[in-house]
């Protein structure tokens, strides 16, 4: 008689891990000979090593802003990921929408607070408000010096089935990165609604799109909401982009405040002291001393 399995129960203290949100090794990039950003196959060495340190070190929320025209599928991508869910017909977003996602990055808890922006003409004010904010220059009037820094990422979008929005990335991304001129943002270029395009259209559209992304130093992706294809891998990509540029941030923010303090250090241990000096003069005077 075969032996029967028994499921064994799953203890309450047990932490279940989603695949979507764990990310345990550095994600490929859509392209890896032509992205810009990271074309190494895992985190680097510093970072791994400055993760495993006893003081466990704590990250702000990284900000990730989509730009692009009105329909392009802003909405969507990020419904996809957050909710795994998508609708035909969404509203067209009024101002700026905002979603949340928590990732485990190396055992590390780190957010993405999404920026949906609005991509009406009329709205480019308003989401010139959010890009301003986004930068961080904000930050420095409540956080750490430590902190005043943190990625920020923008991702341009467009709809593969319409050139057109094509060129209106490229406008929206300018945009976006004059208000973020003091530190350059990680910048990606996402292609959507693949699944409409023939095999032909879809590889025009790729040729098309690489060479626009090299142009604007940014990292490509084509994407469909509707059937999910490469949303999931391009959230891990930017969320892993942005720990590690976090991370790197950190190391350089500690190594500059080490060697302030050592060239404090130096400066104080060469300070002549007037008091100590004429305090030695006249006790050598008292005794009898001359010279």
């Amino acid at each position: 008689m075969p032996h029967l399995l028994r499921k064994l129960p799953v203890s309450p203290t047990a932490t279940m891990h989603d695949p979507r949100t764990t990310i345990r090794n550095l994600p490929p990039a859509y392209s890896p000979a032509q992205t810009p950003l990271s074309r190494e196959k895992d985190f680097a060495p510093q970072v791994r090593y400055h993760l495993e340190l006893p003081r466990k070190p704590k990250f702000r929320p990284c900000k990730v802003i989509f730009v692009g025209d009105c329909s392009v599928g802003k909405t969507a991508i990020a419904n996809r990921f957050c909710y795994d869910k998508f609708q035909s017909n969404y509203k067209a977003t009024i101002g700026v929408d905002f979603e949340l996602e928590n990732f485990n990055i190396l055992g590390h808890n780190y957010c993405l607070e999404m920026w949906d922006t609005a991509g009406q003409e009329r709205f480019k004010c308003i989401a010139g408000a959010y890009y301003r904010n986004a930068s961080g220059m904000y930050i420095k009037l409540s956080f750490s010096a430590l902190q005043t820094q943190f990625p920020l990422v923008i991702v341009a979008t467009y709809d593969m089935s319409r050139r057109d929005t094509l060129e209106s990335a490229k406008k929206w991304l300018a945009s976006a990165l004059n208000y973020n001129s003091s530190h350059r943002p990680l910048v990606f270029l996402v292609g959507t609604k693949a699944d409409l395009l023939t095999k032909e259209e879809f590889m025009r559209m790729e040729r098309l799109a690489g060479m626009a992304a090299a142009e604007l130093n940014a990292e490509y992706w084509s994407v469909s909401a509707r059937s999910g294809f490469n949303v999931t891998e391009l959230f891990q990509r930017l969320a892993a982009l942005a720990f590690e540029e976090a991370v790197k941030q950190q190391l350089g923010s500690l190594k500059g405040t080490a060697q302030e303090q050592a060239t404090l250090a130096s400066v104080k241990s060469q300070t002549f002291d007037l008091r100590s000096y004429f305090s030695s003069r006249f006790s050598r005077q008292k005794n009898g001393c001359a010279c």
